[in-house]
């Protein structure tokens, strides 16, 4: 029966670890509230001023970095560098190993020996993904949410919902393209390094390009842009940045269900 249900075995395995994330980002959360609730952000402004414009960018994106309120710091912080991180891992890790883990232990055709189909075990893989990257940016929601409110501080949920979301469909994009590798390769370490270096470069292409002007529209095929370029935690949701993320993530699980489907896993 667990052989035969995949999706709820591989969100059964996530369950320790699902706990770890929850309370590792809500203690982040909780210290970076009480810390910036106690202390004077404009202070860090003034100090933030008198930096290069460009090295401003590069930290913070095209956006630039605001740390005169709680907003900006969580924008120009957490939802740049620490957030993205962690779901980009959580969606790269699974995507590589949710088939070529198991065809590299040559547990692959135990698997399938079940009363399952290949097309059904590929799409349950990509489901847990998905409901994993899901977790990771509702728990940075919540956490942010529900701090904000304890320490009275001004979030707009709207913007925060905004940029989670952002996050979510960015983390599954690269998951996708994991994914994708693993079926191609077969090498679980292969997928997982690839989806990271393809997200280290998207991130490098969207905060370089705004600072040369031969380059700035490169940022275009990068999705850390689409990710964060309109500033969603101050603007709220722009939905024709996820169209890229959809697009990606659409192109990639048909060419992981053709691939999957034809490779020979003799």
């Amino acid at each position: 029966m667990m052989l035969s249900n995949i999706l709820l075995k591989t969100l059964w395995d996530f369950r320790k670890a699902a706990i770890y994330w929850f309370v590792g980002i809500f203690i982040l959360a909780l210290y970076i509230m009480f810390v910036l609730s106690s202390i004077e952000l404009n202070a860090f402004q003034t100090i933030l001023d008198s930096f290069p414009k460009a090295l401003v960018q590069f930290i913070g994106g095209e956006s630039g970095i605001d740390f005169s309120s709680i907003s900006g710091f969580l924008n120009a912080q957490i939802f740049t560098i620490m957030a993205p991180i962690m779901v980009i891992a959580v969606a790269v890790n699974s995507g590589g190993k949710s088939t070529a883990s198991e065809e590299t232990i040559k547990s692959l055709d135990i698997v399938l020996s079940a009363p399952i189909s290949r097309e059904s075990f590929i799409i349950q893989k990509i489901f847990s993904m998905i409901i994993k990257a899901l977790f990771i940016s509702i728990v940075h929601w919540f956490s942010y949410f529900i701090l904000g409110i304890a320490f009275s501080q001004s979030i707009p949920n709207e913007g925060l919902v905004a940029i989670c979301f952002n996050l979510f469909l960015m983390g599954i994009s690269f998951g996708m393209i994991s994914i994708f590798f693993g079926t191609l390769s077969g090498n679980a370490s292969q997928a997982v390094g690839i989806g990271g270096a393809l997200a280290l470069i998207s991130y490098l292409i969207a905060n370089i390009a705004p600072l040369v002007d031969s380059l700035n529209n490169t940022k275009y095929f990068s999705l850390f842009y689409y990710y964060k370029g309109s500033d969603p935690l101050k603007t709220g949701f722009h939905s024709w940045h996820w169209v890229p993320f959809l697009t990606i993530t659409l192109i990639f699980l048909i060419l992981s269900i053709y691939q999957f489907r034809k490779r020979n896993l003799l």
